[in-house]
Formats: C-alpha cells, sequence, structure tokens
C-alpha cells in the first residue's frame, strides 16, 4: 500500500507540522489516494525488490525513497486499534538534537552535520496499553514519637495510631512496548506521553514512517504493565501516609483487574550514529521530544582541546616571567 497525491502523483505523507498529509513535491493537502500493492515483493512506486524485515508493517524503498505500508500486518488480528500521530517533524527532531548536544565540547564534528542527521527515520513503535481497577486495602500501627527537655529533665511522648486505608482508583492506558527490537528501559524513559491525542487507526498516519507489527503478545506483556500499577498504587498508598516516625503494616491487599486492553502504535524518531565501530543510538518521543541517548566521545578532540589549554597556559607562563624579569 502507497499514498500518491492525487495533483502530481508523487508519495503523499503525512505531515506532523501541518496535521495532514502533504505532497512533498507539489505542496498540496489532503490530496492522498490509496494505492494497494501486490504482495510485497516489489516497490508499488518504482517496481524495485522489496525484503521487508519480519514484523516490519511500513518501509522505505531504498531506490526511489517511497514509503510503502504492508497491508497484510496491520489488518485483521494484526490491526492497532489505536494510533498516536508524530507531532514533531524531521527538522524539529534535529533541532532537539542539536540543542542538547550542540555544546557539547568532545561530540564527533559529524555528529550534527545534516548529512549524519538526514539519517534519521520516525518509526511507529507497537504497544499495548491496559487498563486497571484497583482496590487497595491497608492498615497498620504507627507511631509518632515527640522529645523535650524541660529543665534538667528530658521527656519522651510516643503516641500510637491505628491507620485504615481501603482506596480505590483506576489506571488507563499503561503502556508495554511490545517489539523485541527496542529495549524497554529506553521505552520507559521515553515515556510519559499524552494519551489524550490517541485517535483511530488509519494507515494514512503511517505514510512517510517506518513501522512495526508487534513481536511480543499481550499476555506475555500483561505482568509488565501490571507491575507498574502495582508500584504507581504503591506509591499512592505511601504518600496518604504521612508525619508518623514509624509505619507497621498489618494489611497489605492490593488487587488489580485488567478491565481493557488495546493494541497502538506510537511515535518515536530513531537516530543512529556510528563512531569508531560502534553504533550510538538515540530516541526521540516524536510526541513531546523527550530525548534518551549518550552522544560519543571524540578523543582527538580532547587531545586537542588539552594541547590547547596547554599551549595557552605556557604561552602565558613564559609571559608572565617576561614582566617579571624586567622589574
Amino acid at each position: 500500500m502507497i499514498f500518491k497525491c492525487k495533483s502530481c502523483g508523487a508519495n503523499i505523507l503525512w505531515s506532523p507540522e501541518k496535521g495532514s498529509m502533504r505532497c512533498p513535491h507539489c505542496d498540496s493537502l489532503d490530496t492522498e489516494e490509496m494505492v494497494q500493492g501486490d504482495g510485497m515483493v516489489q516497490c508499488v512506486s518504482c517496481g524495485a525488490p522489496i525484503q521487508p524485515k519480519q514484523y516490519d508493517s511500513a518501509t522505505k524503498c531504498q531506490h526511489c525513497g517511497a514509503y510503502m505500508i504492508f497491508d497484510q500486518r496491520i489488518s485483521g488480528e494484526l490491526r492497532p486499534h489505536l494510533i498516536l500521530p508524530f507531532k514533531i517533524g524531521k527538522e524539529q527532531a534535529k533541532e532537539i538534537l542539536k540543542k542538547e548536544f550542540g555544546r557539547k565540547l568532545f561530540v564527533p564534528s559529524t555528529f550534527l552535520k545534516e548529512a549524519s542527521l538526514d539519517k534519521m527515520e520516525g518509526d511507529y513503535i507497537p504497544f499495548f496499553l491496559y487498563d486497571y481497577h484497583c482496590r487497595y486495602r491497608f492498615s497498620a500501627k504507627a507511631k509518632k514519637i515527640r522529645s523535650w527537655t524541660t529543665g534538667d529533665t528530658e521527656y519522651t511522648e510516643t503516641s500510637i495510631y491505628q491507620i485504615f486505608r481501603d482506596m480505590e482508583t483506576e489506571f488507563s492506558r499503561i503502556p508495554a512496548d511490545a517489539s523485541i527490537a527496542m529495549p524497554d528501559d529506553e521505552m520507559d524513559l521515553l515515556e510519559p506521553y499524552e494519551y489524550g491525542d490517541l485517535t483511530a487507526f488509519d494507515p494514512k498516519y503511517m505514510s512517510g514512517f517506518l513501522g512495526e507489527m508487534y513481536s511480543i503478545d499481550k499476555e506475555t506483556l500483561e505482568p509488565r504493565a501490571r507491575n507498574k500499577v502495582r508500584s504507581d498504587a504503591s506509591s499512592l498508598m505511601r504518600e496518604s501516609i504521612s508525619g508518623y516516625s514509624s509505619v507497621t503494616p498489618e494489611t497489605d491487599d492490593l488487587r488489580t483487574d485488567l478491565m481493557a486492553e488495546n493494541y497502538a502504535l506510537l511515535p518515536v524518531w530513531n537516530y543512529v550514529f556510528r563512531f569508531r565501530q560502534k553504533d550510538y543510538r538515540f530516541r526521540l518521543n516524536g510526541q513531546t521530544g523527550k530525548l534518551v541517548g549518550r552522544a560519543p566521545i571524540s578523543t582527538a578532540k580532547m587531545a586537542a582541546y588539552g594541547a590547547t589549554l596547554f599551549a595557552c597556559i605556557t604561552a602565558i607562563g613564559y609571559l608572565l616571567n617576561g614582566i617579571l624579569g624586567g622589574i
């Protein structure tokens, strides 16, 4: 599947900046026409052979640059329920990287060059979003200890309290990424997304980006989401109990019931920079701009900076010696 412009026939893409489909050739808006492909073996635009990876749901033709979506991988049980369209375009993503690393002294000179940044690609990552209802019953013995001194006598007062809590709350759209290619810790660091912008899935939002179908099923991922909920519920409970010297739990009963689950695609910009035979990966939340990644350090720049600094110090030393020697 590919989206072509009705005005000029070029590959029309989703524009995060415009919030609509835009033709990069003639600048027309919302003139898309879906063209179905014949299987997944050749580019719909130029006819070149295509070899998608196992879990690719959208890819870019390496010959003509057209973005294609594999209908078979977004249909039936594989069709996402929801999608969070990109809000940050490629140029804005570049600027975020430049702002974050532009003042770093020792990053390689090619790290922020346009030729390198142009390799950045937007990718729709598969997630399952879970909704839970929680009932938390908690009881404990608590103490408040107060000490004071009057004259030569020190006094200590211990007050004992019985604490009861019965909390009910709901957690909606708890995310767990369903891609084996994406490290869980990096995906967690990109959160939170603003889920109010989620919309019913439409393949047009994928035009201009890469995409993946889920490679981990919802049953396998669910315990990970449930653990997030239990951790957050425990934090809420702890926040409701404060001001005591000590708290000794007696009843700690947290029940989490799964209410709903949705398959969704969330936007991530990926930038891979290769330096000294090593890949440095950067992820950027395609909605909020939150960035995850650590830049490489150029030892050549460090050495040059050290040599320059040494030369300056040496020159200052000679200058001071000359001034003092003439006194």
